[in-house]
Formats: C-alpha cells, sequence, structure tokens
C-alpha cells in the first residue's frame, strides 16, 4: 500500500514530519509523499534528518498547488520535482501574497458576507483562529456551525458538509459566499508550466470535490485534453468505486499515469486516516511503477 497525498504542519496538517514517517513505518507503506500545499519544506527538512531512522520506504518529492482555472480554484499535485527550484518559484510569486496576509482578507469577506445575511456570529476580532496555518472558509464555517439559530437561515447542503461550503458557495461565481481569488494564485497555464520547468509531473488531484462543475466528466477531459497533464489522482479517500475506475480507464486511454492518497492531515481531519483514508482506501503500489 502507498499513499501520495498527505499534509505535514508545514501547511495545514498536524504532524510534524517525522510523525508522519513514523507514522508511515507503522502501517508499511512503501512509498509516501508529503504534498503540503504551496510549499516543499517538508522535503527540505527531509534533508536535515536522518530519514532511515524513522522510514525505510521510498519517498517522492511532491507538492499541492492551488490555481486559477475558468475563474475557478483548482489545484495540481506536483511529483518528482526539483524541490529548492520550485520552493523558490513558490517563495518569490507568494511573497507579498503570504498565507496569513490573503487568509484575513478572505475570513474579512466572508464575515462580511454572513452579516448581510444576519446570521449570529461573534465579533470578528473575537474570532480565535491562526491565519497562518488555517483557512479563513474553514474558520468561517465552524463559526457559523458554533450556533444552531444558523441553520434555519442557510441552505441544508451548507450546513451539513464543509466541502459543500467551500467548493458549491465559495467557489460558486454567482453566489454571495464566492471569493474572488484570482489575484492571489496564478493560472493554470502558468503553473503547468513552472511544475515542467522544475522537472516535475503534473497530476489531476481528488478531481470530483470540485461541485461547482455541473458535468464532472465533461470537466476532466477538458483539462485533460487541453492541458499539459502527466496524471490523475485515482484512488481518494471519497471516491466511489465508479469513480476510480473511470478515472482508470481515461489514465490508461489517454496514456496518463496513475496516482492515488489519502489527503491525509492529522488531527485537522480526524476522519481521514494516513493510508485507509476514510477506511476502505488501498492505493497499489504498483500504479507508479511507471513514473517512479
Amino acid at each position: 500500500m502507498i499513499d501520495l497525498h498527505m499534509h505535514s504542519n508545514h501547511s495545514d496538517g498536524s504532524n510534524t514530519v517525522t510523525e508522519i514517517l513514523e507514522k508511515a513505518e507503522k502501517l508499511n507503506l512503501k512509498t509516501i509523499s508529503i504534498t503540503d500545499h504551496d510549499t516543499c519544506k517538508a522535503h527540505i527538512e527531509l534533508r536535515n534528518i536522518d530519514v532511515k531512522k524513522y522510514y525505510s520506504g521510498k519517498i517522492i518529492p511532491g507538492v499541492e498547488l492551488r490555481c486559477f482555472y475558468k475563474r475557478r480554484i483548482i489545484e495540481v499535485l506536483a511529483y518528482n520535482i526539483e524541490v529548492d527550484k520550485m520552493q523558490n518559484w513558490l517563495d518569490e510569486f507568494y511573497k507579498d501574497k503570504g498565507h496569513a496576509q490573503v487568509q484575513k482578507k478572505y475570513l474579512s469577506q466572508l464575515y462580511k458576507t454572513c452579516m448581510e445575511l444576519n446570521l449570529y456570529m461573534p465579533k470578528i476580532e473575537d474570532i480565535k483562529w491562526n491565519p497562518e496555518g488555517e483557512w479563513a472558509a474553514r474558520t468561517i464555517y465552524r463559526e457559523m456551525k458554533a450556533d444552531e439559530r444558523n441553520k434555519e437561515k442557510l441552505p441544508e447542503d451548507l450546513w451539513n458538509d464543509y466541502e459543500n461550503f467551500r467548493h458549491k458557495y465559495c467557489y460558486n461565481l454567482e453566489n454571495i459566499f464566492y471569493i474572488d481569488k484570482s489575484e492571489d494564485l496564478p493560472g493554470i497555464t502558468q503553473l503547468l508550466s513552472v511544475i515542467k520547468e522544475c522537472g516535475g509531473l503534473a497530476f489531476l488531484p481528488h478531481i470530483y470535490v470540485y461541485k461547482w462543475a455541473e458535468d464532472r466528466k465533461a470537466f476532466i477531459n477538458e483539462l485533460v485534453d487541453n492541458y499539459d497533464i502527466d496524471g490523475m489522482e485515482c484512488y481518494y479517500n471519497n471516491f466511489t468505486e465508479e469513480q476510480s475506475q473511470y478515472l482508470i480507464d481515461l489514465c490508461k486511454n489517454k496514456k496518463l499515469f496513475m496516482s492515488g492518497g489519502s489527503d491525509y492531515h492529522g488531527t485537522k481531519r480526524p476522519e481521514v486516516d494516513m493510508g485507509t483514508g476514510k477506511g476502505n482506501l488501498n492505493v497499489p503500489d504498483e500504479i507508479v511503477n511507471d513514473w517512479i
């Protein structure tokens, strides 16, 4: 079993790099990749520790990168990258767009929307969160859910699921919760070019989470046919067997590489465990043989 999608405390995961290695060893994972959001610092840290002391398997350099596609946010997993080159690009691109800076801006926008909807919320200055390592949308969602009276004021699907809130509302161009992040992120063409310049391979992760895409299969094929995509994340913690099989068949037909992972965040997402996801994930070792 392998897991090529996980996050450390260098982005929004709770585990340190060594804790991830120890857990991967305990689970007997043969190959892993730490794919923090928009940073390669976990892989830079790996150079400074005795990895074999904690983990005996293979580690693939990776990073999960956000970008804009038709005014929507999607993510791309980059593997086998030149870590220093990618980190230098990230540092340069985000030097005036630090995580804390933009998350504070987004929190303010979302809070304003909550006030327009007359939701029961604490004063914005009383919201306890860490903009350096947390996300504005998840923070606002937590505060909305903290008061049961808001349930009557919000759509049922938003109330029931954070992922619905994020993808169907915050990423919905027509919705009051939409956040325009076009000034803060690279476009997909630019990002794919950077990945290639860093010697990496570009994979589309968790493709079915984009609930704003009315026709998911058409959306997938549009990306694959029009952009320099190398592979797909065919195994993911909430994919159905049918969804995974569609992606596997697509990769075979389009001659794309395959990957898979849990999207592990430690205690930040306790329902998802390393290796097994929500309990039934099992990414076959051999799917990476063609591209490792």
